[in-house]
């Protein structure tokens, strides 16, 4: 496989690789004493992730 698909495919991956871990970071987080302020940051990290995409799709058309 080129290095250029490879770097294409990991591109596309990104954002739903970031909605998903900042979602599953945020439940696990979100029950520890303490944990607020980490929920909140990982979903922000999802929140990145889900504007990423969005952006990416309205940019391509679909």
């Amino acid at each position: 496989m080129s290095p250029f698909r490879v770097g294409r495919t990991i591109i596309f991956l990104l954002p739903y690789a970031l909605i998903v871990t900042g979602v599953l970071a945020a439940s696990k987080v979100a029950g520890s004493p303490g944990g607020t302020g980490s929920a909140f940051q990982a979903l922000g990290l999802a929140a990145v992730g889900g504007l990423w995409a969005w952006f990416r799709g309205r940019r391509n058309g679909y």
